[in-house]
């Protein structure tokens, strides 16, 4: 299994300058998870990990909202899973309000359908943000 990222950015992924934007104990605790994942070889439910409603935002496929919390920050990676079994991370956002935000569940949506269409992905780093 491959932690993926929508490559944005000259030579950071969209989902690095996410991880450089956030503090860097929150950054650690993120790549974590996904490490996790990794080393289990699939996504293990949780109370952290959710599913993002279909109904409710109007969407094909699924798209797994996990919550990671830091001290006083919280972040939500929204991210899908490849029928290679890899993870494409779609979007992070730090949480500030109950729901997910209409601008950060349509950002990633909009990079599910530009997942679709073969945009570059690059493997995401986990070491350069484990600390």
């Amino acid at each position: 299994m491959k932690i993926l990222s929508i490559q944005e950015y000259n030579d950071l992924s969209e989902f690095e300058v996410f991880l450089n934007m956030v503090s860097d104990k929150l950054a650690a605790a993120i790549c974590k998870k996904f490490h996790a994942y990794v080393e289990l070889n699939d996504i293990y439910s949780c109370n952290s990990l959710k599913i993002l409603s279909p109904k409710i935002w109007g969407y094909k496929g699924t798209i797994y909202k996990l919550r990671v919390d830091c001290g006083k920050e919280s972040a939500r990676v929204l991210f899908v899973k490849t029928p290679h079994n890899d993870i494409v991370l779609l979007h992070g956002f730090i949480k500030k309000t109950r729901k997910t935000p209409n601008k950060d569940a349509k950002i990633a949506m909009e990079n599910l359908e530009r997942l679709k269409n073969n945009v570059e992905v690059t493997q995401l780093p986990l070491t350069k943000y484990s600390f």
